[in-house]
Order: structure tokens, then C-alpha cells, then sequence
């Protein structure tokens, strides 16, 4: 490595990817220019493992990835010969576990659905095509998005007052919430911040004489913990036009686009200005 080496990391959906779509076309650009100048391109996502492979394979990612708001981070077997510290060696990758498993999510999501008394629904429970119909995902990706290991998307279906009972109940039950671009994420004590750290910190400890600088991108809730701890954080603008106005950051970077026109403006911008 050189002395000096830059490391994306980018949400997925609503950021690289378009909203609707889940097209990243017009990110080729800058797409193109990371893969020219050999910088990694770290997939940080709530999605699932499953889903994510899906995308490497589209991006020819081979570089670790970050899944389900930071419940693991997966690094393949080999990868610039990393060292570090590992939970299991599965399918290929070296698996740093964070999040908690996936069961004891499920059996908390109940616990909390009969005391709240509210109307809420896992991902696990829609079928395949409610699931299709409330994201644009196919069939396909749809039974992908439903392959989880630690965390649980679910939707509120009420008003505020039930949004922060729902909330609350989580909180006493010793877990956490974030959100998504149409899901609330049951979580344990994960987040993308986290896993970020990790990761960034392997590559520092196995390369300590090249200058590491990170850049974030991202465009919902679940990506602030991400866009704290990054050395330049880019928010890109939400489908709608406007900018997430929960996410305060010192120092934070607006895209001028909507995913991933902001996400090709961003990364384009960042080399032309060094």
C-alpha cells in the first residue's frame, strides 16, 4: 500500500442505489474512478448477507463488507492478507459477529408486540409479494431480504404516540431501534459506527505506515452512527428531494442529487479537489 490510502464506505439503498429502482447506473462515473485509482469500496448496509453478495457480484466487489446495520462484518479469506481477531470462518469470509442473534431478536419482536398492544409486523411475516409490493424489490430479492442473522426490519402501523411506545418497549428490553428508508430495525447493540471502527482499525493495525483516510456516504438514519465516525461524511438527498434533517454531523458534506446522482457528484468532487 501507499503512504497515503483512501477507503469508501456507502450505504446502500437510497444512497448508491436509487430508491426505486435499486439502480446505481448513474454512480458509474465515480464507480469507474474508484476501481481506476484501486480505492476499497466498503458495502455498508442494513441489508441482508444474502443481498449484499447480490450486489458485490453486480459492483465486482471483492472487498470486506458491512451487513444489517453493522450485526457483522465479513471479510473474505485472504483478503490483502489481514490479520485480525474473528468470530467463525464462514462460506469464504472471516466473520466478526456484533449483532445479536437472530432468534433472540424474533422471540424479543413478539414479547414486545403483545405488550404494546400495537399493530407491527416483522419482514419475516409479509409473503413474498406484499414484500415486493412495499419495496420495488423482485420476487427474488424479496426472499433475499428476508434471510436475517442480526437484526429484524419491521413496520409500525400507527401514529406517533404508537411509534414511541413501540420504541420505549424495545428500550426496556434492553435492545435498540434505528431507521431505515421504510423499515424500523430491531437491533441489539450494533450499529454501522461500530462496525465501521472495527473494520477501519484492522486496516490500520496491519498497514500502520500508510495515512488511512475514510469517506462515508449515506442518506438515512441507520447510516449516522456510520457518517460520525468517518474522517468525511457526505449525506446525499432522500427520494423526495430533501435531506435527512435528523443527521447532524460536524464537518458533514451535502450531495447536490438524490442517491446516487449525489453519491457520482460526492466521490467525483472528493478526487478532483485532491
Amino acid at each position: 500500500m501507499n503512504n497515503r490510502k483512501i477507503i469508501v464506505i456507502t450505504d446502500l439503498d437510497g444512497t448508491l442505489l436509487d430508491h426505486s429502482t435499486y439502480s446505481f447506473c448513474e454512480a458509474e462515473d465515480a464507480l469507474g474512478l474508484l476501481r481506476e485509482k484501486g480505492v476499497p469500496l466498503i458495502l455498508c448496509s442494513s441489508k441482508s448477507r444474502a443481498e449484499i453478495e447480490v450486489y458485490r457480484k453486480k459492483l465486482s466487489n471483492n472487498e470486506p463488507f458491512i451487513s444489517e446495520n453493522g450485526g457483522a462484518i465479513f471479510i473474505p479469506e485472504g483478503y490483502g492478507d489481514l490479520k485480525c481477531e474473528f468470530d467463525k470462518i464462514e462460506d469464504g469470509y472471516l466473520v466478526i459477529e456484533i449483532g445479536s442473534e437472530y432468534q433472540t431478536l424474533a422471540d424479543a419482536f413478539e414479547k414486545i408486540k403483545k405488550r404494546a398492544g400495537i399493530n407491527i409486523k416483522s419482514i419475516t411475516e409479509f409473503t413474498i409479494d406484499e414484500i415486493v409490493w412495499l419495496t420495488g424489490l423482485s420476487g427474488e430479492e424479496a426472499f433475499l431480504a428476508q434471510k436475517r442473522e442480526y437484526i429484524l426490519p419491521f413496520i409500525i402501523y400507527g401514529g406517533e404516540e404508537d411509534v414511541k411506545i413501540i420504541k420505549d418497549e424495545i428500550l426496556s428490553s434492553g435492545l435498540t431501534c434505528t431507521e431505515g428508508a421504510r423499515f424500523v430495525h430491531l437491533m441489539g447493540g450494533n450499529d454501522k459506527g461500530k462496525a465501521v471502527k472495527i473494520l477501519v482499525d484492522i486496516f490500520k493495525k496491519n498497514y500502520p505506515e500508510t495515512e488511512i483516510t475514510t469517506v462515508g456516504l449515506g442518506d438515512s438514519l441507520n447510516d449516522l452512527p456510520m457518517l460520525e465516525v468517518v474522517d468525511k461524511a457526505f449525506l446525499v438527498k432522500k427520494e423526495a428531494g430533501n435531506y435527512e434533517e435528523r443527521i447532524k454531523v460536524e464537518g458533514l458534506a451535502y450531495a447536490d442529487g438524490i442517491g446516487p446522482v449525489g453519491w457520482n457528484k460526492a466521490v467525483l468532487g472528493l478526487f478532483n479537489n485532491n
